[in-house]
């Protein structure tokens, strides 16, 4: 049960927000890119369709016609097309023909301060100042307006010269600059709902192939590298850093709810000469032999654990007197039930063993009452071993148990 609530609440909260975020940014990448694509794709194709417009446009300028066919050409342009601006400004800086009727014969640079065509400004922003605008007519440009302008836009503005010759205009020979705003913004919402379908298009299948990572991980790789984590090699019960880890889980839980626990420290009597007489190979079966007994001490979701060495620790969650009387039982059970050795012979195991619980003036702090119990079992040493201590259920004033209280059956 410890194991199985440290997978559920550690690990696997762990795994599904790494889906989730693995999901959701590997769909987000994969739209920007499909984006930046299309994006790019569309202000290229706007380009090439601006200077198709320009090339239609300029034909006006260039027909010898009267000014006025120049006139309602590119009011015709602006009604069918995204155009939505068009003007032809002679070298002075004056408009000699436009989309909107009311900017005919203006100077360029009142135009420029009308708001309704500001995007022009975008084109003329790098002149030095209002009187270098008519400087500036002489050079062709191109301007994308918006927050991606490298990527196009909601707009783009263009500035070309072209011969000018009309009829009746008298000005043979002389240039003109055709100015344009086209209007980008169907194009641009065509290619966010294309980022958007690209997006919840992928992020299903991104996410179906991360879920299917993550079962084969839990089923597959995760136990075991939980199990080499979490589980003491040699004992095959929690290690230190697992057991402190999940005991303050436990203890937290417990204070929440109000459930009393009992934290017992358990020390092999003599394990430094079994080592001596016996050799490491059965200190070692000892150490194995003694985890199967605790391990059977308590309930399913009780804590057992080796702090190193020959010292183990128990996490029960019962009030002390339960405790100690499980321990006992379990420490006489072990008693008459010696370690039969591979080669033949037997090794009688003695415990110790220090208790302390939630009751006391430790709480529930983990720490705490890890001391307690130390000084229990330091008690229960000094007493001749073989023996549980609690401190806390023991009365002052009963001759040797007056520092301890001391359970010995049998």
């Amino acid at each position: 049960m410890a194991e199985e609530s440290l997978l559920k609440g550690r690990v696997n909260k762990q795994l599904w927000l790494l889906v989730a975020f693995t999901g959701a940014t590997g769909s987000a990448l994969m739209a920007l890119l499909a984006g930046a694509l299309v994006l790019s794709t569309n202000a290229n194709e706007q380009l090439r369709n601006a200077t198709n417009l320009e090339r239609s446009l300029s034909e006006g300028m260039t027909s010898y016609r009267p000014l006025h066919d120049l006139h309602r050409q590119l009011q015709r342009a602006a009604s069918n097309q995204a155009l939505e601006s068009a003007l032809v400004v002679d070298r002075r800086g004056v408009v000699l023909a436009a989309s909107d009727s009311a900017l005919v014969s203006m100077p360029l640079q009142h135009v420029l301060q009308l708001p309704a065509e500001q995007p022009l400004k975008a084109i003329f922003a790098d002149c030095p100042a209002q009187a270098g605008v008519v400087a500036c007519l002489n050079q062709d440009r191109r301007v994308f307006l918006g927050p991606l302008p490298w990527l196009g836009g909601d707009a783009l503005v263009t500035m070309r010269q072209f011969p000018l010759a009309l009829e009746g205009l008298g000005r043979f020979g002389d240039r003109a600059t055709l100015i344009t705003v086209i209007d980008l913004r169907p194009q641009r919402d065509q290619a966010l709902n294309f980022v958007l379908l690209v997006f919840a298009a992928g992020t299903l299948p991104l996410i179906f192939g991360c879920l299917g990572l993550l079962l084969l991980v839990r089923r597959k790789l995760l136990p075991e590298l939980l199990n080499l984590a979490q589980i003491d090699a040699l004992s095959g019960i929690f290690n230190r850093r697992t057991f402190l880890e999940t005991a303050r889980e436990v203890l937290a839980k417990a204070e929440r709810v109000g459930v009393p626990c009992s934290l017992a420290v358990v020390d092999v009597d003599h394990f430094k000469t079994i080592n001596d007489q016996n050799g490491h190979e059965v200190g070692d079966q000892v150490i194995r032999h003694v985890s199967q007994f605790l391990a059977g001490v308590g309930r399913s979701n009780d804590l057992v654990g080796r702090l190193g060495g020959d010292e183990f620790i128990i996490l029960l969650q019962n009030p002390s007197a339960k405790a100690v009387q499980m321990l006992e039982r379990t420490r006489q059970q072990l008693q008459v039930t010696p370690l039969r050795k591979v080669e033949g012979g037997v090794v009688e195991i003695e415990l110790s063993v220090g208790v302390a619980s939630t009751a006391g003036a430790s709480g529930y702090n983990l720490e705490a009452l890890m001391g307690a119990a130390d000084a229990a079992l330091y008690v229960a040493k000094d007493r001749g071993r073989h023996q549980v201590v609690c401190l806390e259920l023991e009365s002052p004033g009963k001759g040797p148990a007056e520092d301890g209280w001391t359970v010995r059956m049998g």
